[in-house]
């Protein structure tokens, strides 16, 4: 399984790119406000590019309100769906989470994972979607 996603690597050659670009940000942040949080940008680029999952179902990002990462594999299942318990109130998701997570597990359930996983390529990843 591939540690390093789309997003990680993206972060990565974009650091690279802007290497060198701290003082040029300093020099114009009173004449271009938005690089006044250059640092920041920096901060964020590097966490990015530094993470890496192994999928939620390979024990991957330690989420607290996540049960599935530990739930599914005592379960037997790949995804909540699969489980007879399904669904159930063991995860604690932000209530925007918990919509996602509901709506992407009935459409599996619906269309099956393979469907899914080709419906979900080129799509944003965090976008807010509507019920």
């Amino acid at each position: 399984m591939r540690m390093d996603g789309e997003i990680s690597s993206l972060a990565g050659r974009l650091s690279n790119l802007l290497a060198g670009f701290e003082k040029a940000a300093g020099s114009a942040a009173a004449h271009v406000p938005a690089l006044a949080g250059y640092p920041q940008f920096v901060g964020v680029l590097d966490f990015l590019s530094g993470a890496t999952c192994t999928g939620c179902r390979q024990g991957g990002m330690p989420l607290p309100f996540c049960a599935a990462r530990t739930c599914a594999p005592r379960k037997g299942v790949s995804f909540c769906f699969q489980c007879g318990e399904y669904p159930c109130s063991r995860n604690s998701f932000p209530s925007h989470l918990a919509a996602s997570w509901r709506r992407c597990n009935d459409r599996m359930k619906d269309i099956g994972v393979e469907a899914f996983y080709d419906e979900q390529l080129g799509t944003a990843r965090y976008q807010s979607q509507e019920d």
